[in-house]
């Protein structure tokens, strides 16, 4: 088999593997009633099919400075994607009913 085959076909699973996972956020949106789970499910699969969109373009990047760019959007994503989950929490906590 070619490299270049064998990288399109890495890349394509990885690719696959966020649809699933992304899929999953979005049923897991429509099936659980409590917000909490509904933000829990759809923050965790989010954030799951976006690390499997980086790493299926760290396969098929050219470079070593893109594979480089890519892991620093992953950390930035790291970052911030638990924080806007949890800002998101401490609102419905605020504005629930008591």
């Amino acid at each position: 088999m070619n490299g270049a085959l064998v990288r399109d076909i890495l890349a394509l699973a990885a690719f696959l593997a966020a649809v699933v996972f992304g899929a999953g956020g979005i049923a897991g949106l429509f099936r659980f009633r409590d917000p909490y789970s509904r933000l829990q499910a759809g923050s965790l699969c989010g954030t799951v099919s976006v690390f499997f969109v980086f790493l299926g373009t760290m396969i098929l990047a050219e470079s070593g400075a893109m594979v480089a760019r890519i892991v620093l959007l992953m950390v930035i994503f790291l970052i911030s994607a638990p924080t806007g989950s949890h800002i998101v929490a401490r609102f419905i906590w605020h504005t629930e009913k008591r």
